[in-house]
């Protein structure tokens, strides 16, 4: 494939060839296509004949039977739904957002909403308490990862959870590289070699966007509320996060906005003003809120003078940018942001001729004309409620991307009821859509019975979200966000497993500026009660290393896995569970019981089974980039040239060069696979 030019870039080729749904570079072996045979003739003994009524009940369903989520409200800020969407898909594909003019929301989230770059994608212990690890293990900047780092934990005892062995462990994480330190000096958490700095990593592996939509709270540490304030990730805990509002354009007035069911949105202003992700570092005001609505702005500023997408083609036949597409132009026919904004929003949001004056001190103030002190900072009101045009529109654009036809919806959609004899996988041996060895996994993943060595998956990945974090499941909840697990009082949704020690990442038990993430810290700050939720507190919190349950829904096109992307493959991540987390005891930092995970000790071909049933989960429109799932071009970093070694830095100023590659655009029919993690150009055959 022939890539067009782009300046300043070293330049490859994406080769995209058409992939299966199985995991990245992990072919089945004559030993498990043996086992999976064995297992379809002879059935899996784990599994009941007939299922128990109990399981058959909680047994997953189709997900096109789910509402999605929405925020009851919308319709006072949005004029125009389909204008929004545009909006919304516009600013997420749009290089042009992040400081470096290359960095999207996108650039993370471009394969089944997820990453599958494998180079400069080894982030340090940033997150370990009580001071963050700077030292990389597995690999410097720059490193390529391959099949041997992983898994990234590595046991004393293989195969058995407990001491980790401190020869060869590693608390790197795989996650995404963002934008380089764009400030002076070398990066202060080490993303550099010799002078030259390196694009900076995430910290925590970064999770799909696709069906993210159910999600009660965002982000692995819950931080991004299911409230949108317009401002920032906080929802109601930032008691001064407010936009303008003009019903008389004479007169805008500072209000409040709540909207709920809208963590999308405050997830979506976190990263464009992230010095990890999207921007240039440097804004540190009296406080956070401040800084991050500062930010913003200045985004803000930035992005109404451009035109969207200026730096990509959109094909003419995209499912919602298309009639407005240049092609073969890059960009849109609309000149400015500001354009689209305005077809999309009430004018109460952004029509007034005044501007709003904010002091070094914060205080705020309407005013005809901008001064000359160089102090103050006046913004026209579309450019002060920025965040709450981005968060919106970004929400219901992704609000779209719902997979809800892979090949196990379709065979829910048929057998609905629990009742239904064909859920029986002794007596269907030759079930729809899905094959007998995935129905006998589906049944072994719903394990609902309590005990040491049941599986219980199920259990945290429920119903057809299969998570418990999903917005349906905590509203429905007698207590909502807070929930009893075995004694532990838990954020409901969020659960420590034992993947790493506690004190490498807290999680939703950590704390920011505004205190605590956790609805159960919030609920309980001092002394806990003897019982809740129906049963004894025999342990205390369980708070500390635990991260939100995501959905299983395309888990074989998003690897790696877990928050810290500590295991490869599927089978990497289903042994895991088969021998109950990887650290034992799990422990608060304080020393606190978290119940573990039972350790099932699962055969062979109890992994195939339900690896093939997770397989199933794919929806080929995902796969194949058909809409809502087509995209505008892309151009992402694959990290630099050279190595972990040393970096490239051409023109002297001071940054590494990028290796970007062109993720082509793809109208509503969508296109080829795009390769996964350590395939093609994202494996260790494309580094120099």
């Amino acid at each position: 494939m022939t890539v067009r030019p782009y300046v300043g870039a070293v330049l490859g080729s994406l080769v995209v060839g058409v992939t299966g749904c199985g995991e990245a570079g992990s072919p089945p072996q004559e030993g498990r296509l043996g086992t999976a045979a064995r297992a379809l003739e002879e059935g899996i003994p784990r599994v009941q004949n007939p299922p128990p009524a109990s399981d058959l009940s909680n047994l997953p369903g189709d997900l096109r039977a789910i509402a999605v989520p929405k925020p009851p409200n919308l319709g006072d800020f949005v004029k125009d739904e389909q204008a929004a969407i545009a909006l919304g898909k516009a600013l997420f594909w749009d290089m042009q957002v992040g400081s470096d003019g290359k960095t999207a929301c996108a650039s993370c989230h471009f394969r089944a909403g997820a990453d599958p770059r494998s180079k400069n994608q080894l982030s340090p212990g940033l997150k370990h308490t009580p001071g963050a690890d700077l030292t990389f293990e597995t690999g410097g900047p720059n490193h390529q990862l391959q099949d041997s780092d992983f898994p990234l934990t590595r046991l004393l005892v293989p195969g058995v959870r407990g001491a980790l062995d401190a020869a060869t462990d590693s608390n790197d994480v795989v996650s995404s590289q963002g934008v380089h330190w764009l400030a002076e000096g070398l990066d202060p958490q080490g993303f550099s070699l010799g002078f030259v700095k390196a694009r900076r990593v995430e910290p925590r592996n970064t999770p799909t966007v696709i069906n993210a939509v159910f999600n009660h709270r965002q982000f692995w540490d819950g931080r991004a509320e299911n409230v949108f304030n317009g401002v920032n990730p906080l929802g109601t805990r930032d008691p001064d996060a407010k936009v303008f509002r003009a019903d008389d354009p004479r007169n805008p007035v500072e209000v409040r906005v709540e909207l709920v069911n809208s963590s999308l949105a405050s997830q979506a202003v976190g990263p464009i003003v992230s010095d990890l992700e999207m921007a240039a570092p440097g804004r540190t005001p009296l406080d956070m809120s401040r800084a991050l609505a500062k930010g913003s702005r200045k985004v803000a500023q930035r992005m109404e003078k451009v035109r969207p997408l200026a730096l990509q083609r959109v094909d003419p036949t995209d499912s919602v940018l298309g009639s407005m597409s240049r092609w073969p132009k890059p960009g849109l026919d609309v000149p400015t942001y500001n354009a689209l904004v305005k077809a999309a929003f009430h004018e109460v949001w952004w029509r007034s001729g005044r501007l709003i004056q904010v002091a070094p001190d914060g205080t705020k103030s309407v005013v005809r004309y901008a001064d000359d002190d160089p102090a103050t900072e006046e913004y026209t009101l579309l450019q002060y409620n920025f965040t709450l045009f981005f968060g919106i529109a970004i929400q219901m654009y992704e609000a779209t991307l719902v997979s809800d036809d892979t090949p196990w919806d379709r065979f829910r959609r048929e057998h609905p009821a629990a009742t239904d004899p064909a859920l029986n996988p002794w007596t269907n041996t030759a079930p729809t859509h899905i094959s007998r060895q995935a129905l006998f996994g589906a049944h072994l993943f719903n394990d609902r019975t309590r005990g040491p060595t049941n599986i219980r998956c199920s259990n945290c990945h429920e119903s057809a979200e299969l998570t418990d974090a999903s917005v349906r499941r905590i509203t429905a909840a007698a207590n909502g966000p807070v929930r009893n697990r075995d004694g532990n009082i838990i954020d409901k949704g969020f659960n420590n497993i034992g993947v790493r020690p506690t004190s490498d990442d807290l999680g939703v038990g950590a704390s920011d500026a505004f205190g605590p993430l956790s609805h159960a810290k919030r609920l309980f700050p001092g002394e806990l009660p003897a019982t809740f939720d129906g049963a004894a507190v025999s342990k205390g919190l369980g708070v500390e290393g635990a991260f939100k349950i995501p959905s299983l829904r395309n888990v074989a096109l998003t690897a790696p896995y877990f928050h810290n992307g500590d295991a490869r493959t599927l089978h990497e991540a289903v042994e895991l569970y088969s021998r109950g987390g990887n650290v034992a005891p799990v422990l608060q930092t304080d020393g606190t019981l978290i119940e573990p995970l039972g350790v099932p000790a699962l055969a062979t071909e109890e992994v195939d089974a339900i690896v093939a049933w997770l397989e199933s989960l794919t929806d080929e429109r995902v796969l194949y980039r058909r809409a809502p799932f087509d995209h505008p071009q892309l151009f992402v970093p694959n990290g630099h040239p050279g190595d972990d070694t040393s970096l490239v830095d051409a023109d002297g100023d001071g940054f590494a060069d990028d290796a970007l590659l062109e993720i082509p655009a793809v109208g509503a029919a969508g296109g080829a696979p795009l390769p996964g993690f350590l395939e093609g150009p994202f494996g260790l055959q494309a580094s120099p």
